[in-house]
């Protein structure tokens, strides 16, 4: 049974929503960075505080490999797995990918206090300019949802659920 990988920017909803659908559809649920966090011994912006960006791509890669090796599971990935093709392309042999693309309304909406405690964030303006270099990495999908100010958790999964 294929993987359900969760891709998509901070604060998109993937875990909540990942959670919720492993729930709905009786699977198990992993998150790539809380399985970092785990791997680390600290949260990822100490991570990145002390060993750079880089570095934590190296960690996500290894941990995504391994994530991507499970059968089955719904996965939520952090908000730059994208950013290396062979993470994508990992989690593509044995996953479908959902793609949660968050207006920039509900970016500003989500980010407004997570601007304090999130990796690469200074303000929300800077944080709609990442999305915004992401997006032809987040385009590769193979389903990509629309979170709007009105999406609840559940109608996200609902949706992802018609789809599979």
């Amino acid at each position: 049974m294929k993987n359900i990988v969760l891709t998509g920017f901070m604060a998109s909803g993937k875990t909540t929503v990942g959670k919720l659908l492993a729930k709905k559809i009786g699977r198990v649920f992993c998150d790539t960075d809380e399985m970092i966090v785990t791997h680390e011994g600290c949260e990822i912006n100490e991570i990145f505080a002390k060993n750079g960006e880089e570095y934590f791509r190296d960690v996500e890669e290894k941990i995504v490999k391994k994530a991507s090796e499970a059968d089955g599971c719904v996965i939520a990935t952090g908000g730059g797995v994208v950013l290396r093709k062979e993470n994508i392309d990992a989690l593509r042999q044995n996953g479908i990918i959902i793609n949660l693309n968050p207006t920039d309304e509900v970016i500003k909406l989500r980010l407004s206090e997570a601007a304090k405690t999130r990796p690469l964030l200074s303000d929300i303006e800077s944080a709609l300019s990442r999305k915004r270099d992401r997006e032809p990495f987040y385009a590769d999908c193979d389903v990509r949802i629309t979170i709007t100010p009105e999406a609840t958790p559940l109608s996200v999964a609902t949706e992802i659920m018609k789809y599979l």
